[in-house]
């Protein structure tokens, strides 16, 4: 196993920047002619030609490399009727469009083979974008931000645990604790080797760090535009899996896989850009956050209940957010302050001068990485520009820790607190004129269809009778 992972680091160390285009391109070339030329020069045999379902789940279609020029011209079909969320049966045939832009490399490699690969948006048989396909969602929302002025930049916290398997149980991969020196040779080994490759992937990873909890770490990706950052995350992911398995963990973004230890998040850092300039700097307020800004963050804060079964997908999500455990279950906004579901990261004085507070941001703290993050994106970059195309005024900031304060105050100051179960997210996206505005009625009838299928699921597993707890205190 371990030769296997120097092999790859020997790879990385010797094709670093290799996702590059490193020919020039011609004035007169194709798109399609320009990325047939890039795979050759890589030497691909093999291209994953990837999209995802509508719950955020990776799928793909691995074609040889000759058949891929058919594939850019032509499309490619599949059985939508077979994807979660897709179509019935009796209209099954949809079709896929290579993103050519989406072009990466793969770090895996056997007998000398290499693959590449490209993320697609999935069509209809007349051609249109297909209604329920999330990534086609999020480029549209993009679109609606674009014609208002401003261009949608975000990065990503994603957090994860390793666990080992022992027998029937799962524990943690090490006693590590938040930012620690590494001391566990196979955990460094592990993080470094992942790091390689997701430079390789071309995905911009900043740095890797262990978290608060055993076995726990985080990969932050850089700043981007929202649909890269997408499909960043969903590679991200991929590799966290692969590297976990080829290298004898079990990863997992379960957002409360330990009962009393830390969840795990997906932090969201998010600005918008408008004549060059960041949209969310005003150096004369509090923060350095313009007008903009704020009203961008009560249209968030006002939405958030209704669609919050986008950024807290899955029944496990309500468990990482409760007290206690750093999980910001209140909607409110805060300088600084980590209990706020909103946030605004420290910026310096010098910093915001000498770089014209390009570095002035929010921070989303409680999505999990569970979601998909198309829809999440959509609903982040959606609710925020209504909030700046209806003046919402701007919401007080919190700067106090809200696990401190009673919920008679929490109410007196007007703060909300997140949906409590998956149910309630569910009862409240269906009701909301606002979610179907935002997903269309199809995507959004689909949506609810599978999530109240796995709430049905769990409770089937899970019935909630009366327990002999109840019936100690109560007899």
């Amino acid at each position: 196993m371990k030769r296997s992972i120097f092999s790859l680091l020997l790879l990385l160390s010797c094709s670093y920047g290799a996702n590059a285009d490193e020919l020039p391109p011609q004035s007169q070339e194709s798109s399609i002619d320009r990325t047939l030329r890039n795979v050759r020069s890589h030497g691909v045999q093999f291209v994953n030609v990837t999209w995802s379902d509508i719950l955020g789940k990776m799928k793909e279609i691995t074609i040889p490399v000759h058949k891929l020029e058919s594939a850019l011209k032509n499309d490619m079909f599949f059985d939508g009727s077979s994807i979660t969320g897709f179509t019935e049966i009796f209209e099954s045939d949809l079709r896929l469009k290579i993103d050519t832009d989406s072009f990466s490399l793969s770090p895996w490699r056997s007998e000398g083979t290499s693959s590449s690969r490209f993320f697609c948006d999935v069509f209809d048989t007349n051609g249109k974008p297909y209604k329920n396909d999330p990534r086609s969602l999020l480029k549209k929302v993009i679109a609606e931000a674009a014609e208002n002025g401003y261009e949608c930049l975000c990065g990503a916290e994603i957090e994860f645990f390793l666990f080992k398997k022992e027998g029937d149980k799962y524990l943690p991969a090490d006693s590590g604790v938040y930012c620690g020196a590494e001391e566990d040779a196979e955990m460094k080994f592990f993080k470094e080797a992942l790091l390689y490759a997701l430079v390789y992937l071309g995905v911009s990873p900043e740095k890797i760090h262990h978290e608060v909890a055993g076995g726990q770490l985080e990969v932050v990706l850089e700043c981007c535009d929202p649909l890269t950052l997408a499909d960043r995350i969903q590679l991200t992911k991929l590799a966290i899996k692969m590297f976990a398995r080829q290298h004898g963990f079990i990863a997992t973004f379960m957002p409360k896989p330990v009962e009393g230890e830390n969840g795990t998040g997906m932090h969201i850092h998010a600005s918008l850009k408008q004549d060059g300039n960041n949209a969310f700097f005003d150096g004369t307020k509090e923060c350095y956050l313009s007008d903009t800004a704020r009203s961008f963050i009560t249209g968030i804060l006002k939405h958030i209940p209704e669609i919050n079964v986008l950024f807290n997908a899955e029944v496990n999500s309500s468990k990482r957010l409760i007290p206690g455990y750093e999980a910001p279950i209140f909607l409110c906004c805060g300088d600084k302050n980590r209990s706020a579901a909103i946030r605004i990261p420290e910026v310096t004085r010098e910093n915001a001068e000498e770089h014209n507070g390009s570095a002035v941001r929010i921070e989303l703290r409680w999505p999990d990485p569970e979601c998909n993050p198309y829809l999440a994106l959509a609903g982040l970059f959606k609710t925020g520009i209504e909030g700046i195309i209806n003046q919402e005024a701007a919401t007080p900031f919190v700067n106090k820790n809200l696990y401190h304060v009673s919920l008679e105050e929490i109410k007196t100051r007007g703060i909300t607190i997140l949906p409590q179960s998956l149910k309630e997210s569910l009862d409240l996206f269906e009701a909301s004129n606002f979610a179907k505005k935002l997903l269309g009625e199809s995507l959004h009838a689909s949506y609810l269809k599978e999530k109240r299928k796995e709430w049905k699921e769990y409770l089937d597993e899970n019935p909630q009778g009366i327990t002999q707890w109840e019936l100690t205190r109560g007899l």
